[in-house]
Formats: C-alpha cells, sequence, structure tokens
C-alpha cells in the first residue's frame, strides 16, 4: 500500500471547531479507549495556542471538543516558559502512561516540554526538558540499553539537525549523540527534524521526518521516512530518497504558512496499516494512509 491522501481530507479545519480560533494544525495521534484521538494545536484568536481533543471511531470523522484542554497558563510555575503558547504535541506511551512533548513558547524562544496523562482529561506537568532554543521533540517508546531516549533539533545547532540524548528518569538528560543533518542538494537540503514517535520494527526503529528546502523567499516542508538501528539509533540505516508527502494540493500549498507538509503525529495499526495525521499550510489537519511494510520498503 503506498501513500493514499484522504479524498475527502482536510478532516478538521476551523469550521469544525464549536469556538472561534485562527487555526487548528499539527496534531499528536493516539489510539486510545477504542476512539482515535488527536491532541490538536489550535491557534485561538489572541494569537496563542493551546491543546483541543478531537475524537473519531473511524480516525476520518471527527468531533472537536467543546473547550480546550490545556492552556499556556496551565503550567503553575512554568507558566513564564508558555506565556506565548504551547505548540505542536507528540504523543508517546511508555510503560503506564502516555507522555507529551511540545515546545513551550515565550520569551525566552521556544524549548521543549514534558507531560504525562492517564486520561487525557488530567495533565501532570514535569516542566522543560531542554534549554531553549529547541523543538521537535519526541520520545522513544522503550528503554534502549537501560536508558529513555528522545531525539530533538537544537536550534543553536547551525547545522539544522536531529540530535539524541538519554536519560534515567525522563527528566535529566544527557549523552548527547548526533544523528543526523540535512540532505544536501535534495529536497531536505536546508533543515531537518523529527516528527513522529519512533515504531520499533524487526529492522530497526522507525519515524517519520520533515525536510525544508529554501525556494525563493520561502520555504517549502516536505515528508520522509527513517529507519535507525535498534540499539544504537544514532547509527541511520535508510531514508526515503524522495518525500512520501509534499505539498501539491491546494489546501497545503495556501494557507498560514505556505508550501507546507508537516506532522508530528501517526498511528500503526494491528494489522500494519498506519494512519498519518499532518497539516497543510500550518492551516488545518489531513490524513494519509499507508502501511508500514511500504514505508520500511523506503528505506532500503
Amino acid at each position: 500500500m503506498e501513500i493514499v491522501k484522504f479524498e475527502n481530507n482536510p478532516v478538521l479545519t476551523i469550521e469544525d471547531l464549536p469556538f472561534r480560533a485562527n487555526s487548528v494544525f499539527n496534531p499528536g495521534a493516539v489510539k486510545f479507549n477504542k476512539e482515535y484521538l488527536l491532541l490538536c494545536r489550535v491557534e485561538l484568536p489572541v494569537g496563542r495556542s493551546s491543546f483541543v481533543l478531537a475524537r473519531s471511531k473511524d480516525g476520518k470523522k471527527f468531533k472537536v471538543d467543546s473547550k480546550p484542554c490545556l492552556n499556556p497558563g496551565d503550567h503553575g510555575e512554568f507558566n513564564d516558559l508558555t506565556e506565548w503558547g504551547i505548540e505542536d504535541p507528540r504523543i508517546t506511551f511508555i510503560e503506564d502512561k502516555y507522555l507529551i512533548t511540545y515546545t513551550g513558547y515565550s520569551k525566552f524562544l521556544p524549548l521543549v516540554m514534558l507531560a504525562e496523562t492517564m486520561d487525557f482529561k488530567n495533565f501532570r506537568i514535569h516542566g522543560p526538558i531542554t534549554e531553549p532554543s529547541n523543538k521537535d521533540s519526541t520520545l522513544f517508546p522503550e528503554k534502549i540499553n537501560g536508558y529513555y531516549w528522545k531525539m530533538d533539533r537544537p536550534s543553536s545547532d547551525s547545522y539544522n539537525s536531529i540530535w539524541l540524548n538519554r536519560s534515567t528518569d525522563l527528566i535529566h538528560w544527557g549523552g548527547f549523540r548526533f544523528m543526523t543533518g540535512p540532505l544536501p542538494g535534495t529536497w531536505a537540503a536546508d533543515k531537518i527534524g523529527g516528527s513522529t514517535p519512533p515504531v520499533k520494527t524487526d529492522e530497526g526503529w522507525l519515524f517519520l521526518f520533515h525536510g525544508v528546502r529554501g525556494f525563493g523567499i520561502s520555504n517549502i516542508y516536505k515528508i520522509g521516512v527513517m529507519l535507525v538501528d535498534l540499539n544504537k539509533p544514532w547509527i541511520v540505516k535508510g531514508y526515503s530518497r524522495d518525500p512520501i508527502i509534499a505539498p501539491d494540493k491546494l489546501y497545503e500549498r495556501v494557507g498560514d504558512v505556505q508550501n507546507v507538509t508537516f506532522t508530528n503525529g501517526w498511528i500503526v495499526e494491528d494489522n500494519g496499516n498506519v494512519k498519518i495525521y499532518y497539516s497543510g499550510a500550518d492551516t488545518n489537519i489531513c490524513l494519509a494512509e499507508t502501511s508500514l511494510k511500504y514505508l520500511l520498503s523506503l528505506c532500503k
């Protein structure tokens, strides 16, 4: 099964929200209590982003909750790190809970925040797990060689590349390792970043990434897939030479930010089929479907 964009995209726009907002986009995704849940970034009229849940029985038709479930002002002692908004959640189930990494934005520039939940109603805020400036962070779903691992993209790295780091408690991080940088002369020539939480396969850890190429005075964001080693995740085993999702539809090319396809949420079904939830032009939420088998084949 190759990549198939849903014929009724977008699956969510601001017209589907029960409250006023500027845009809805970049959701984390998970299957919970026999429902497909999208933890959506929603930019409210004040220009700052919160998170709201959208629910579906089939992964295609969603109903959005009546109000956001997590706001910038819900962070207690860390409110000064999120006062300009919270953005781009990524959800990973580890051991017995759902852990959410997301961007906290403030006068201190972006950094990575960590929260946990058991029910997507109550959220425990752990606070920042990087210094600024850093974003595009996601957790591996199990320990590797006795450590938790995450990938992120420190903005202080002018190479615009993906780095790994490890932890014994999910709060304190070190052991920094370079994973990979931009791909010169390609669609990901200028910037690269991790997108979805990795999935464990027999061949390695598989995840989606975004690549950026400058075009005139703007950038084009596309999505690819990458495979890294199970025991040494800084070793890249392969990646898609061509993007798997690119902005070629009107709803992906025209919006708040032109020519962007960006994901930070996917759901892998028990049968190996994959639902990729991505946003077009930072304005909506779309769906593309494929299979693990096909994605792995692109990395060989």
